[in-house]
């Protein structure tokens, strides 16, 4: 009755675990696969950048970290599985812009026709040569791992929150203040001065348009006298007889 019991108990439990064992087993993962050996000062070797339990895959990019001090990043090239589909696989990088504080970014992504689905499944997606500079443990890790399907949609095995780079981004500074607008109130244009030289020309010309009046009329006067002088009788006084 007891052994009844415990295979009973071992039956029920084997049930609960068989789902969560498949989904386990379905979780897509990127990974740098590890090395077995200590790798010698001045030696090249290779490590792969693998992904299992992906579907439609057409983009990848990750961040690959390491000790600037021990290793450097010689080269890193795509691997045979983004193309796999026959899509046409495009590398993006090595950015090597960081590589003196441990971190290289690198990518790839696919064309092709929308008929062509990009590769289901698990595989290479690249392949990093690395030289040593000192003997020390291998430690390399990935981070900001980003998958894309079609559209550029965030597949499963995509860092949902990304650690930020390594390099320390600058602290934000308070937002500058909106400039406000001012507006100039019109002012009335002052009356121009006259410059000392227009002033006295205004009062020549006046003195001038005077004179010529004066002169006018005493040249008038005069020609009035002039005619009266020649008329007959014209210089005799009123109580003078004609001879």
């Amino acid at each position: 009755m007891r052994l009844s019991r415990s295979l009973l108990l071992l039956a029920l439990l084997t049930a609960l675990a068989l789902p969560a064992a498949a989904a386990l087993a379905q979780e897509t993962t990127v990974t740098l696969q590890p090395v077995a050996f200590v790798p010698v000062e001045g030696e090249t070797f290779t490590t792969d950048v693998t992904v299992a339990n992906t579907k439609d895959l057409l983009g990848f990019q990750f961040d690959v970290n390491f000790d600037p001090a021990a290793f450097a990043v010689d080269s890193i090239e795509l691997g045979p599985f983004l193309s796999s589909t026959g899509r046409s696989a495009q590398p993006l990088g090595p950015d090597q812009s960081d590589a003196a504080n441990g971190r290289v970014v690198y990518g790839g992504f696919t064309l092709g026709t929308p008929e062509q689905t990009g590769p289901e499944g698990s595989g290479v997606l690249a392949t990093i040569t690395w030289r040593v500079i000192q003997p020390a443990d291998f430690a390399a890790t990935l981070s900001r791992v980003q998958l894309a399907g079609p559209g550029g949609q965030a597949l499963p095995g995509s860092d949902v929150n990304p650690p930020a780079a390594s390099t320390a981004a600058a602290a934000p500074t308070a937002a500058a203040p909106e400039p406000t607008a001012t507006v100039a109130q019109p002012t009335a244009a002052p009356e121009p001065t006259p410059l000392p030289e227009q002033a006295d020309a205004g009062r020549t010309g006046v003195v001038s348009a005077t004179g010529l009046v004066v002169i006018l009329i005493i040249g008038g006067a005069l020609y009035a006298l002039y005619r009266i002088s020649q008329k007959p009788g014209g210089n005799r006084a009123p109580g003078d007889k004609k001879e």
